[in-house]
This record gives structure tokens, sequence and C-alpha cells, in this order.
């Protein structure tokens, strides 16, 4: 029986026809899911990392005000005309209950700043709200928005929006694609006060331009690639012989194979290959290392992008460290010490209990300002802040006021603190007697500490103010001794 003839044109053509739309087809999907990937997951983190810092760096008593200033005319949220009623008289009207929060002077503080930080970031929007998820309210504060900004008391009320969780931890970035403001990335950061979350500080940035830049990406990969498709279909025309058959398969292997590698790096597969036989084939050849380049410049283009995202990133991270830092001495400061209170707490309730809290405070530092000047005065601060680091090599030291410091002891320094405090009052008094010191250098300081006890403490709080007593109780001793 005769078999059936198949030429080997006709099998060369439906091979790289195949190979040509299954290689286009992915590649284009596969580049498609990588910027995408990409830019979303940059614009994410970038989104969270701004709100975190700019939490950071707001005062938090003011945003704190204004938030209950907006929420005790909110109330229990009965009689709420929502964002949706936008423009109405119904909402004109509940709106204008709030119009007094617009004058407070924290008001109008906040939402300089949060221009600001729009400004530097390059945001769309940073804004205050609080959320009531119980009635599915969020209720804005203060909205940064130079055009369309909510005022303060405007509600949305919706099903399927974003909500905090019980914990009042931060919401996570959130893509979204609507009909008014297109791609935009929404996150929201606590601020916490006294250990509770009252507000969240929120930030929009426009994802529009970059979805754009994708999609012509896109567009113009598929037109290379469907270009290539009909090159490829011509030249197969012109090969029947098995001369041809080994570097169509060589081509074949490694367009199948491309896929397969890392596709947000750099390719020269196509590259690497070598065929001289002048002619349709090494123009195929040619084509697809074109094609290979215009993928890997566009992939530059996106390393670009995360580059400049990075540099974001680190914006953001000096800012954080800025707001723990103490200007005068550098050692952290208050913002510092509740944060490590925050930790202690946490580490009470996990069980490990011991720890001590040293209160110091520089005497007659009034005196020295008005004496010497307040130069002189940040002088004795500094000498003072030297001397208590110096003592307590092995303990963090923070600034939590003009002239008081709180060292957390632990481990060694706890079991040995009153070794370390009887060497801070003997180096104290060697500056006292010391005749080639300046008046403002000749510091005296009260220094007083205490343990945790589980029997009477309940928190660090407690520990803090057992501290702070005996630091006080030192003072007056000094004080009787200087009158004997």
């Amino acid at each position: 029986m005769k078999e059936n003839f198949i030429s080997l044109k006709i099998k060369l053509t439906i091979g790289v026809i195949m190979i040509c739309i299954i290689t286009g087809l992915v590649a284009i999907l596969a580049v498609n899911r990588i910027a995408s990937d990409i830019v979303d997951k940059e614009y994410e983190d970038k989104a969270e990392q701004i709100a975190e810092a700019v939490v950071a760096s707001l005062d938090k008593d003011e945003i704190c005000y204004v938030s209950e200033a907006v929420m005790e005319i909110y109330g229990d949220g009965s009689g709420v005309v929502s964002s949706s009623e936008w423009g109405s008289d119904e909402w004109n009207s509940y709106m204008s209950k709030y119009s007094s929060i617009e004058e407070l002077p924290e008001y109008q503080d906040l939402i300089k700043q949060l221009r600001v930080y729009q400004d530097i970031f390059e945001v769309d929007c940073i804004y205050v709200l609080v959320y009531r998820p119980e009635v599915m309210h969020a209720i804005y504060v203060v909205d940064g928005d130079y055009v369309d900004a909510c005022p303060p008391g405007c509600v949305d009320s919706f099903d399927d929006g974003i909500w905090p969780d019980e914990n009042n931890s931060m919401i996570p970035a959130t893509i979204t694609n609507e009909d008014v403001y297109g791609w935009l990335v929404t996150t929201a950061y606590p601020v916490k006060s006294e250990g509770e979350v009252v507000p969240f500080i929120g930030v929009d940035i426009s994802m529009n331009e970059i979805k754009t830049k994708e999609r012509g990406y896109v567009i113009t990969i598929t037109i290379v690639m469907l270009c290539l498709t009909i090159l490829l279909l011509a030249i197969t025309l012109w090969y029947v012989s098995k001369n041809v058959i080994k570097p169509v398969m060589a081509l074949s292997d490694t367009a199948k194979n491309y896929c397969s590698e890392n596709n947000d790096v750099i390719h020269h597969a196509f590259e690497k290959i070598q065929i001289n036989t002048h002619d349709e084939i090494s123009q195929l050849l040619s084509s697809m290392k074109q094609m290979e380049a215009d993928m890997n410049l566009n992939i530059n283009k996106l390393i670009d992008t995360k580059v400049a995202l990075k540099e974001s990133e680190e914006i953001a991270g000096k800012l954080q460290a800025l707001a723990v830092k103490d200007t005068l001495t550098g050692i952290r400061n208050k913002t510092a010490y509740d944060g490590e209170v925050q930790r202690l707490e946490n580490e009470l309730a996990a069980g490990f209990k011991e720890f001590g809290l040293a209160m110091v405070d520089l005497n007659f530092l009034k005196k020295t300002n008005d004496t010497y000047g307040h130069e002189k005065g940040n002088l004795s601060i500094i000498r003072l802040c030297k001397l208590v680091c110096v003592t307590f090599d092995h303990s963090p030291v923070f600034r939590v006021g003009g002239d008081e410091f709180v060292i957390v002891l632990k481990n060694n320094d706890l079991r040995e603190i009153d070794r370390l405090i009887d060497e801070f009052n003997s180096k104290l008094e060697e500056m006292q007697n010391d005749s080639e010191l300046e008046p403002w250098e000749k510091i005296s300081a009260a220094i007083g500490y205490a343990t945790y006890d589980e029997a009477t403490d309940k928190n660090v709080e407690d520990v803090f103010r057992k501290a702070d007593k005996a630091m006080y109780d030192r003072k007056v001793a000094m004080k009787a001794q200087r009158k004997d």
C-alpha cells in the first residue's frame, strides 16, 4: 500500500508556523506578565513604604486631635450621607456640620505637611481617614489632594472595599482599575496613639501612565512577532532539502527553550547561534536576534524603572531613620523609646521579665542656659549623654526630654547596676573637682533605677514611674547635701 506523501516543504512550513505561533504567544504572555509583576510589586512596595514613612514623620498628636474632632461630629454614624450623594442638597447639608474642622490650625498644618510629602514622593494623594468596618464607613479627616480633595467628614460607604483587620494592622497595597480613577495602587498605615489605632494614613498612586506604556509595549511585541512569523513562512517555501533541516531545528530548539529560562534578565540565546548558510536561514537568525535585542531593550527599560523606585525606597528609609534620632546628641529619641517600650511589653507577654529602667536628669541646666547661653547648655547635655553611653555601653540609651535620659537595663548591666551607678557618680564627682574644666563642663546629674517586679508591676510604665521616683529622690538628697 502506497503511503501518503507529504513534502518536506509542507512539513517544514507547518512546523515553523506552529513554532512561531507558540513562541510568539508564550513570549508575549511571558513578557507582559513579567512587566506587570515587576511594576505592580514595585508600586505596591513604594506605596507601603511611603505610608509608613509619613506616619513616622507626622505629628501623631495633631493627627489624633483632628481625627477625634471629626469623629465627635460623626458620632455613632447615624444620619450619615455617603459620598455617593456628592453635591446633593442633603450631602451639602450634612457636610456643613464639619465646616469648623478646616479652620483648626492643626488641620491646616496637617494638610500642608501632606502636600509636602505628596510633592516629595510624587504621588497622587496622601490622606488621613478613620475606618468603621462594622458599618462599612471610611471617614476622611484630612485629604492632601490638590484637585478633588475629600472634605473632613466625607464618608465612603461600600461593601467591597479595603478594610483593616481586627488587629488594625497595615492595609496591604492593593491595585484597582476603576472607571473614575483608572489604575490605582492604594494602601493605608495605622497611626498609633498610646497603643491604640485611631486614624490611618492612606496613599494613592496612579498607575495609568505605566499601564499605558505596558499596553504599548505588548502591542509592539505582538507586531514584531507577527512580522517575524510572516517572514518565517516565506522562508520555509525555499527550503526543502535536508541541508535546511539542521539549521531550522537549531532555531526551533532555541525558540522552544527561550521562555524556560529566567525572563527578568537579558537573554543572548539567539546571539550565540552561528549559521553561515548565506541564505534565508541566516536572515531568519538575524530577525531572531533583532527580536531578542528589542525584548532586551524593553527589559532594560523595566530595570531602569525598578532602579528609580529603589531610589524612592531609600529616601523613605532615610526619612524613617531621621524620625527616631535625636538631632542634638545623635542617640535615639522619644519616638524610638516608645517603640522600645512596645518591644518590652511584647517580651513581658512572652514571659521575658528580667529588665530594668534607669532615669538620668541633668542638674542646673536652666542656670547654665541663663548664665552662659543655650549653646553651653547644649554642650552640658552632650557631655552628660557621652558619660551615660560610656558607663552603660551595653544598654540602649534614649533622650526622652530636654535634660532627661532613659537607660534600658538587661543582662550584665542589670546585674551590676549598683556598681555602674557608683562608677557614674564617681565620674561626675571627678568632673566637679577638676579645676581645668569650664563651669558648663562640670556637669551634675541625678540617677535612679528600678527593676521589674512581677508582684507589683503590671507593665513597663510601672517600672518607669519607680525609676523616675528613685531619680527624683536622688535629686532631693543631692540638694540637701549641698545645703549641708
